[in-house]
């Protein structure tokens, strides 16, 4: 194992299983040194081919809910033979989180090596996470959304809100952000973080009228009911969907998810989870057919994306297992080079 320097020391360190098996533990901060946002898009652009060509093993997640408790735990393992190593993510995600200041979204990932199954690595998720789904955000927005968009609301404000609002701005030459949250301190926090990072003008919204100027939507809640409705779209315009990760959650309504063009990134599990989907499947207005393409598909270029300029994008994500694997695998080769 290479030497590290010692603020590098500071956010690795070891521990020792049976057998004498040294288990490497990585930080978030170690994590944010050594993948950006740009590199998170390139490993989600990476990792949705995998998923496309099924050249990965990723069964739908587990998810357990603690009765009486408002706490969800998630286990969600990915195989993939060409990476050399397996992951494993336990997350738990609270909703009540921000009253407290910790994020909504916890977790670790265990790295294991494909051939002995030894967990080499154990990596905080909680950053992973977030820099995966903004950065799943970002490739979908490089895809599918007007090359010239110059306007963007996102709704949201967290930690997952932060990343894609991050990887919107890599990607397109945004002027203007709107930012809606019903915690205006929230927002607050999230325009004074992201000042010295952007030139663009980072407004705090709550008129939902804005949006008919909005270029670029991004949805990082955990609603139960629609955000905007059809009515408050601008022609054209492309929506990422990250939140509502339950089959009775909806951030989107049901009229919009009709008339778009509806990409995922993983169709199976779309179907299986996703509320956006679920409840106007349910309602009769769609059937799985309605889901054009998944990204990993247009990535390859099986399918062209967006087809007019007029055309609203909808990319729906419930968050796939082998972006966590890739994100994790390269953070560890990255620190064994």
């Amino acid at each position: 194992m290479k030497k590290t320097s010692e603020a590098m020391e500071q956010q690795l360190g070891s521990f020792i299983m049976g057998d004498n098996l040294e288990v490497l533990l990585i930080s978030s901060d170690h994590v944010k040194k050594v993948i950006d946002m740009e590199a998170a898009i390139e490993l989600m652009s990476e990792a949705f081919i995998r998923l496309s060509r099924k050249e990965c093993y990723v069964p739908l997640r587990s998810v357990v809910e603690n009765p009486g408790k408002k706490i969800t735990m998630f286990f969600k393992p990915a195989f993939n033979e060409a990476s050399g190593r397996f992951a494993v993510k336990f997350l738990t995600q609270n909703e009540n989180n921000h009253s407290r200041g910790i994020p909504t979204i916890t977790g670790i990932i265990m790295l294991m090596d494909e051939v002995s199954g030894r967990i080499v690595a154990v990596i905080d998720g909680t950053h992973i996470t977030a820099l995966r789904t903004g950065a799943a955000g970002g490739l979908a927005t490089r895809l599918f959304s007007r090359e010239k968009s110059k306007s963007f609301a996102l709704f949201g404000c967290g930690a997952q809100g932060r990343t894609q609002l991050e990887a919107v701005l890599a990607v397109r030459d945004i002027k203007t952000v709107y930012l809606f949250d019903p915690n205006q301190e929230a927002a607050e926090k999230l325009i004074s973080a992201m000042h010295s990072e952007t030139n663009a003008n980072i407004i705090y919204a709550t008129d939902l009228e804005l949006l008919k100027e909005v270029d670029i939507i991004s949805t990082a809640t955990g609603s139960y009911k629609p955000l905007f409705q059809m009515e408050h779209l601008k022609p054209g315009v492309h929506i990422n969907a990250i939140g509502a990760y339950k089959p009775t959650m909806q951030e989107l309504d049901s009229e919009i998810v009709k008339e778009s063009s509806l990409f995922v990134d993983d169709k199976e599990a779309c179907i299986a989870e996703a509320g956006d989907i679920i409840i106007p499947m349910q309602m009769g207005l769609i059937n799985e057919y309605h889901v054009i393409a998944e990204i990993g598909d247009v990535v390859i270029g099986n399918h062209q994306g967006r087809s007019s300029e007029d055309e609203i994008t909808v990319f729906k994500s419930v968050g796939i297992a082998i972006q966590d694997l890739l994100v994790a695998n390269a953070v560890y080769e990255r620190y064994m080079d």
